[in-house]
């Protein structure tokens, strides 16, 4: 089936936040901003028909996770995951954020233990922590070469540390597209394992790679007695707003902890339009969707790492194996913080998030790649008329 990324999606009237801050003069050349993680391009066809069923049905009842939900998850994790899920181990929360502040409040907050982060990471990881009047410590991967790898050696002291009660990081890495394989997941189990720290993996862009099958952290047997590994099709169909996650927990005891814990942090039920776009989603018809966006993504991610260095010479792109963000590395350029920023955004209108929001510095920037392909053209042209003008 043919799917249409050419074609911007409107946000008039939507009230979406990256509306609200999109600056005129963004909107005005008719460009987009890179900043956030969110498609500029309708989703998937088969999720928006099921929401429009439920509409016409007319019915918004209390909604459960039903054997038919938990038969297209499985489905949805054997065919595009390469992984077999049992249902008991589906949990649903309301989001990923959500799901990891119940882990929160369980393993950290009884005794004001610290979050355990990975930088570069995302920073809602520290910001839900931070919300309960808890601490983060993060430790940072090393770059050379090019790419991202954990210090192994700093993150067994930190998960050593009694203080640190839980360890928190994406796979596929957003900030960075770092894909971890199994051997690296392997020794991040052995070391939750040794020192009793439960880990939990957020892989809600682990359908989008270049071509890589994400190893699931849920399914390393040396660390299920500790795992709670986020999956959701938030990144991969775009659904940022709906708040929606399955969680994967293999230990039953673990499981019924977390579970308690979800009901007492108010968890209602699943969305009932929600729940209706899911199951039209989690389909053949949703998996051709995420593969067709894979080869849009794969083609943007070219075009983005062949022109940015030729517009901005000395910047260097860090190549993605997952996610459709893109890393880049301005430091080479030796422009303050204040003047790159100007550069780019006020002066060539490119704006993504500065490497401040993901726990290194601001001459880090990344990119949001789920454009139609003449976006991406639109704002190269500009650049490359103003970056060096006086």
């Amino acid at each position: 089936m043919p799917f249409d990324f050419t074609v911007r999606v409107s946000r008039e009237g939507a009230g979406t936040l990256k509306g609200a801050f999109t600056p005129d003069a963004v909107r005005d050349a008719g460009l987009v901003t890179f900043w956030g993680a969110e498609f500029e391009f309708p989703t998937c066809p088969a999720f928006s028909r099921g929401v429009r069923k439920c509409a016409e049905r007319g019915l918004y009842a209390f909604t459960l996770q039903t054997e038919d939900y938990n038969r297209h998850v499985a489905w949805w994790m054997k065919n595009m995951r390469n992984m077999s899920v049992e249902n008991e181990w589906i949990v649903p929360v309301h989001g990923t954020i959500f799901g990891l502040a119940s882990a929160i409040r369980i393993f950290l907050l009884p005794e004001k233990k610290r979050l355990l982060v990975i930088h570069p990471g995302y920073n809602r990881y520290a910001q839900a922590a931070a919300r309960m009047g808890l601490e983060s410590v993060a430790s940072c991967m090393v770059f050379r070469d090019g790419t991202y790898s954990i210090d192994w050696q700093d993150l067994e002291r930190k998960m050593a540390d009694p203080r640190n009660g839980l360890l928190v990081f994406s796979n596929p890495n957003n900030p960075t597209g770092r894909i971890l394989r199994r051997d690296e997941l392997e020794k991040i189990a052995l070391l939750s394992n040794t020192y009793h720290v439960p880990v939990f993996c957020d892989e809600i862009f682990a359908e989008v790679t270049r071509g890589e099958t994400v190893t699931s952290y849920a399914t390393i047997p040396e660390g299920q007695a500790y795992a709670i590994t986020a999956t959701s099709l938030g990144k991969c169909m775009s659904l940022t707003g709906v708040n929606h996650a399955n969680l994967l927990i293999p230990s039953p005891s673990l499981r019924d902890t977390y579970i308690r814990q979800k009901y007492a942090d108010h968890y209602g039920s699943i969305d009932p339009m929600l729940y209706a776009g899911l199951l039209e989603a989690y389909s053949e018809e949703g998996a051709d969707f995420v593969r067709a966006l894979n080869r849009v993504i794969d083609q943007n991610t070219a075009y983005f790492e062949k022109q940015l260095p030729e517009s901005i010479p000395g910047a260097r792109v860090i190549h993605p194996e997952g996610t459709f963000v893109i890393f880049v590395d301005y430091s080479p350029l030796g422009l303050e913080d204040d003047v790159l920023a100007e550069k780019l955004q006020d002066r060539c209108l490119f704006y993504g998030d500065d490497g401040g929001d993901y726990g290194v510095s601001r001459q880090f920037y990344r990119y949001n790649l789920a454009v139609p392909p003449q976006c991406l053209c639109d704002s190269f042209s500009l650049i490359r008329q103003n970056w060096d003008r006086k």
